[in-house]
């Protein structure tokens, strides 16, 4: 019996990675047949894509698009991995699998991603069916919140290149300690090209993974032969990432004035010390999660080896980050730029962590009762009880746990879809060639986004859209406005409102309708007897004939950015930014003749893009070339 028992877990160790993928994917099934969800930023997602694809057919990763939100630099404010990726598949594949199915293979691949990630992590600790017990709770009976992960977040709201991004510092976290111990080239390579690839697709890899791993060097430091050994291998894997991901990284951080900067604020460490007993530790986490992670903590730092006791340090490190007393300790409780990072955003990783330290508590008194080790059970179990009593009478919620208000998953029916898709095909001939314009009377709504990749066709959201919390973007509902940013229709999923129910119906389908919009001047001449004639009108290159009796002024209906430079006959002419009406515009003054304006590099691009190449050379070096054997004399024994 015990050796069949030892063949059936030898056989579970050697599938569970394979079960774990598996379960990742059974969080949204329809990924196998190519259906994705269609709800909240999973349409953003699918209309940046279409502007990747855009930026590869041309053969570039970063530039000036005028393709959304009024022109901005493509990937200048939000890592470009996960567009890209979905772009690569589309257009590796010759659109076979359409933009929907080409979402799924990278969804997809992110769900298993995520569950292997999380998986690899705990397995050492919990043992393969537990850790699949533990990630089975964290796919199927979590239900997260709002920066909190979960399901809600990653796959309702379509957060899921932050999920991305923890996956892979999560899976790097459990690579780096064979690299402390250890050292090597190659155990090097592999936490270094995750981290760089975390940090590709979301910035809050940066904030996550080095506090992260400093408890690893600090609970490793023995192990890895005391010294500087831990420390210095830690700092080769974090310049391999840093490196590899320095193309972006380096200037988006020299944009840090225009980074996104939403209010998710601390909490008081009262608070995360009631949520533990009362059921709120962690929202749309069951609240006897808690109790049994304390206990489990107990477990892990006594029996689990120093990669328990680094689990315990990550769970409630992760969770103390959220508090507001390590930032009031440093005198930064006001600091927005703690606001901006967003620390909330660490309870994602918190709460995995929580869940698995509440199976090991289960999973160590299941061993003591199959070793009938009875003191050791009686302990455990009357500490398990304890702990779920006192989070009962602390008045703790059902143990569904707590978590986001009940939203409507799919923005519309299948035959509401399929009606927009066939309005769009009517209707697409007459809408001219420039932007369409995408309104919603909810402003935070991105479920028009849909349209994008049906039409390919630049497009202006109309209202609240992620750029506008940073970057000086803006949204307008005036016609005007509209037609001389390059909108020839608008389409509305709801009856118009205000300026814009006066322009003409192109076509109605059910809630769904389109309306024209004449198409104005994209540059307008500000001097009196002057004008000015566009010559031609691409993403990173404009002309203009400038006439007139002298200097003319001239306003370009386009969003302004450091990047743009403008010659006249070779000799530079200088632009300023311009606030019109809310939206900020560019605007330049020039002797009558031609003039180029070209989108440049940013910032810091060129260095950053030489150190992520050699970054690059060095990595393939370091995989390819043997590492040298200790040679022997002759006269050694």
């Amino acid at each position: 019996m015990a050796h069949g028992m030892d063949m059936g877990v030898k056989d579970l160790g050697r599938w569970a990675p394979l079960l774990a993928v598996l379960l990742g994917t059974l969080a949204w099934p329809s990924v196998w047949w190519g259906s994705p969800p269609h709800s909240a930023d999973h349409n953003v997602h699918l209309a940046n894509a279409v502007e990747a694809e855009l930026l590869l057919r041309s053969g570039r990763l970063v530039g000036w698009s005028d393709f959304q939100f009024a022109g901005h630099p493509v990937h200048a404010f939000y890592p470009p991995l996960a567009n890209l990726c979905v772009a690569s598949v589309h257009l590796l594949t010759g659109g076979l699998l359409g933009w929907d199915g080409s979402y799924c293979v990278v969804l997809g691949v992110f769900l298993g991603g995520f569950a292997l990630a999380l998986f690899v992590l705990l397995r050492p600790v919990l043992g393969p069916f537990w850790a699949l017990v533990a990630l089975g709770l964290c796919l199927f009976v979590d239900r997260g919140g709002t920066y909190a992960g979960g399901r809600h977040w990653y796959l309702d709201m379509g957060v899921w290149p932050f999920g991305a991004s923890v996956a892979l510092v999560l899976a790097a976290l459990a690579r780096l300690p064979d690299c402390l111990v250890r050292g090597g080239r190659g155990e090097a390579l592999v936490p270094g090209v995750l981290l760089g690839l975390a940090l590709l697709t979301h910035p809050f890899a940066l904030v996550l993974f080095f506090p992260m791993a400093a408890l690893q060097v600090a609970v490793f430091w023995r192990e890895a032969g005391g010294g500087l050994h831990a420390p210095r291998r830690w700092l080769a894997v974090s310049a391999l990432g840093l490196g590899l991901a320095a193309w972006w990284l380096l200037p988006f951080l020299l944009r840090g004035s225009q980074a996104e900067h939403v209010g998710a604020m601390p909490q008081s460490l009262g608070r995360l010390w009631s949520g533990v007993w009362g059921g709120e530790l962690v929202p749309g986490l069951p609240g006897w999660v808690g109790p049994l992670a304390v206990v489990g903590s107990g477990v892990a730092w006594w029996k689990g080896g120093s990669r328990g006791r680094w689990l315990v340090l990550a769970t409630w490190g992760a969770l103390l980050l959220t508090t507001e007393a390590p930032y009031w300790l440093l005198g930064l409780e006001k600091h927005r730029a703690i606001e901006g990072v967003q620390v909330v955003r660490f309870r994602a990783v918190g709460r995995l962590f929580l869940v698995g330290l509440a199976v090991l508590s289960v999973r160590e008194l299941a061993h003591a009762l199959r070793a009938r080790r009875g003191w050791e059970a009686g302990a455990l179990g009357l500490l398990l009880c304890a702990g779920l009593g006192v989070w009962r009478l602390r008045g703790g919620e059902p143990p569904g746990g707590t978590s986001e208000p009940p939203k409507r998953f799919q923005c519309y029916t299948a035959e509401e879809e399929a009606g927009l898709a066939r309005l769009l095909r009517e209707s697409g001939p007459r809408m001219g060639q420039g932007r369409l314009a995408l309104y919603n009377p909810s402003a935070h709504h991105h479920c028009l986004l849909l349209a994008v990749p049906w039409l390919e066709r630049p497009f202006f959201k109309v209202g609240y859209t992620p750029a506008t919390v940073f970057g000086g973007k803006f949204s307008t509902l005036e016609p005007r406005m509209l037609g001389h940013l390059g909108v020839t229709a608008v389409l509305m999923d709801a009856p118009a409102e205000g300026p814009l129910a006066g322009l003409p119906v192109l076509a109605r389908w059910g809630r769904f309708e389109v309306r024209e919009v004449r198409q104005l001047p994209r540059v307008n001449a500000s001097t009196p007897d002057a004008a000015a004639e566009v010559l031609s009108w691409e993403d990173e290159a404009v002309r203009l004939r400038l006439s007139g009796p002298g200097a003319t002024g001239v306003l370009l209906w386009m969003g302004w950015a450091p990047e743009w430079e403008a010659t006249r006959e070779g000799q530079a002419v200088p632009l300023e930014p311009a606030l019109v009406e809310g939206a900020r515009l560019m605007t330049l003054q020039a002797d009558p003749g031609e003039v180029v304006l070209r989108f440049g590099a940013s910032r810091g691009a060129r260095p950053a893009a030489l150190l992520s190449v050699l970054t690059v050379l060095v990595a393939a070096w370091a995989a390819l070339s043997r590492p040298r054997r200790p040679s022997v004399s002759a006269g050694s024994s």
